[in-house]
Protein backbone atom coordinates (compact mmCIF):
# COMPACT_ATOMS: atom_id res chain seq x y z
CA UNK A 1 0.00 0.00 0.00
CA UNK A 2 1.65 3.34 -1.19
CA UNK A 3 2.55 5.47 1.90
CA UNK A 4 1.92 9.38 2.38
CA UNK A 5 5.07 10.22 -0.15
CA UNK A 6 3.09 8.14 -3.07
CA UNK A 7 5.96 5.51 -2.49
CA UNK A 8 5.17 1.54 -1.12
CA UNK A 9 7.35 1.54 1.94
CA UNK A 10 7.37 0.26 5.53
CA UNK A 11 6.34 2.15 8.42
CA UNK A 12 9.62 2.92 9.87
CA UNK A 13 12.08 4.08 7.89
CA UNK A 14 15.45 2.01 9.08
CA UNK A 15 17.84 4.76 7.15
CA UNK A 16 16.11 7.42 9.42
CA UNK A 17 16.57 5.48 12.49
CA UNK A 18 20.42 4.88 12.07
CA UNK A 19 20.86 8.58 10.96
CA UNK A 20 19.15 9.32 14.13
CA UNK A 21 21.20 7.16 16.16
CA UNK A 22 24.31 8.22 14.45
CA UNK A 23 23.66 12.05 15.45
CA UNK A 24 22.67 10.77 19.50
CA UNK A 25 26.08 8.92 19.20
CA UNK A 26 27.47 12.24 18.11
CA UNK A 27 25.75 14.48 20.40
CA UNK A 28 27.00 12.40 23.13
CA UNK A 29 30.65 12.42 22.49
CA UNK A 30 30.28 15.95 21.99
CA UNK A 31 29.01 16.54 24.95
CA UNK A 32 31.41 14.51 26.69
CA UNK A 33 34.03 16.11 25.33
CA UNK A 34 31.88 19.41 26.73
CA UNK A 35 31.64 18.01 29.99
CA UNK A 36 34.97 17.26 30.94
CA UNK A 37 36.15 20.12 29.79
CA UNK A 38 34.00 22.07 31.85
CA UNK A 39 34.67 19.92 34.97
CA UNK A 40 38.72 19.81 34.30
CA UNK A 41 38.21 23.80 34.00
CA UNK A 42 36.17 25.29 36.89
CA UNK A 43 35.66 24.62 40.21
CA UNK A 44 32.48 22.67 39.59
CA UNK A 45 32.74 18.74 42.33
CA UNK A 46 33.17 15.59 40.36
CA UNK A 47 29.60 14.90 42.54
CA UNK A 48 27.46 16.35 39.66
CA UNK A 49 29.17 14.16 37.08
CA UNK A 50 26.38 11.72 37.17
CA UNK A 51 23.60 14.60 36.57
CA UNK A 52 25.60 16.26 33.76
CA UNK A 53 25.85 12.22 32.28
CA UNK A 54 22.17 11.45 32.79
CA UNK A 55 21.48 14.75 31.46
CA UNK A 56 23.61 14.26 28.65
CA UNK A 57 22.47 10.91 27.76
CA UNK A 58 18.72 11.82 27.71
CA UNK A 59 19.49 15.22 25.82
CA UNK A 60 21.00 13.25 22.97
CA UNK A 61 18.67 9.97 22.86
CA UNK A 62 16.02 13.13 22.42
CA UNK A 63 17.77 15.35 19.86
CA UNK A 64 18.45 11.73 18.05
CA UNK A 65 14.85 10.38 18.00
CA UNK A 66 13.48 14.19 17.40
CA UNK A 67 15.67 14.30 14.12
CA UNK A 68 14.91 10.36 12.70
CA UNK A 69 11.18 11.22 13.60
CA UNK A 70 11.26 14.89 12.38
CA UNK A 71 12.98 13.48 8.58
CA UNK A 72 10.45 10.59 8.37
CA UNK A 73 7.27 12.38 8.92
CA UNK A 74 5.38 9.40 10.65
CA UNK A 75 5.53 6.59 12.84
CA UNK A 76 7.22 8.76 15.85
CA UNK A 77 7.16 6.84 18.54
CA UNK A 78 8.63 3.88 16.50
CA UNK A 79 11.46 5.92 15.36
CA UNK A 80 12.12 7.06 18.49
CA UNK A 81 12.01 3.60 20.22
CA UNK A 82 14.75 2.67 17.90
CA UNK A 83 16.43 5.00 18.12
CA UNK A 84 17.05 4.59 21.86
CA UNK A 85 17.51 1.08 21.85
CA UNK A 86 19.86 1.11 19.07
CA UNK A 87 22.22 3.55 20.84
CA UNK A 88 21.10 1.82 24.11
CA UNK A 89 23.03 -1.24 22.36
CA UNK A 90 26.07 0.82 20.98
CA UNK A 91 27.12 2.46 24.08
CA UNK A 92 26.32 -0.63 26.37
CA UNK A 93 28.57 -2.45 23.51
CA UNK A 94 30.78 0.15 23.71
CA UNK A 95 31.23 0.07 27.64
CA UNK A 96 31.86 -3.03 27.51
CA UNK A 97 34.46 -3.16 25.25
CA UNK A 98 36.35 -0.17 26.75
CA UNK A 99 35.53 -0.51 30.16
CA UNK A 100 35.52 -4.69 31.54
CA UNK A 101 32.98 -4.04 34.59
CA UNK A 102 30.10 -5.95 35.28
CA UNK A 103 27.03 -4.29 34.39
CA UNK A 104 24.77 -3.50 37.40
CA UNK A 105 20.46 -5.10 36.59
CA UNK A 106 19.18 -1.95 37.94
CA UNK A 107 21.67 0.85 36.72
CA UNK A 108 21.46 -1.15 33.24
CA UNK A 109 16.85 -0.80 33.66
CA UNK A 110 17.16 2.86 34.79
CA UNK A 111 18.94 3.97 31.56
CA UNK A 112 17.12 1.81 28.66
CA UNK A 113 13.92 3.64 30.29
CA UNK A 114 15.45 6.67 30.29
CA UNK A 115 16.09 5.99 26.52
CA UNK A 116 12.75 4.28 25.70
CA UNK A 117 11.60 8.01 27.59
CA UNK A 118 13.81 10.44 25.83
CA UNK A 119 13.17 8.14 22.21
CA UNK A 120 8.88 8.17 22.53
CA UNK A 121 9.58 12.05 23.71
CA UNK A 122 11.57 12.77 21.06
CA UNK A 123 9.96 11.04 17.95
CA UNK A 124 6.63 12.32 18.88
CA UNK A 125 7.79 15.73 19.61
CA UNK A 126 9.71 15.57 15.86
CA UNK A 127 6.75 14.10 13.92
CA UNK A 128 4.86 17.41 15.75
CA UNK A 129 7.07 19.58 14.41
CA UNK A 130 7.40 17.97 10.82
CA UNK A 131 4.08 18.96 9.92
Amino acid sequence: MPGENGKAGSFIDLLEVLRGTFWALVFSFAGSVFLGAGLYFTALAEDVLPWFGTGLFFFSVLAGAWLASYRAGKGGLWHGLGVAVLFCLFSFLLTATVLPVPLVPSSLVQKVVLAAAAGVLGGVLGVSSSR
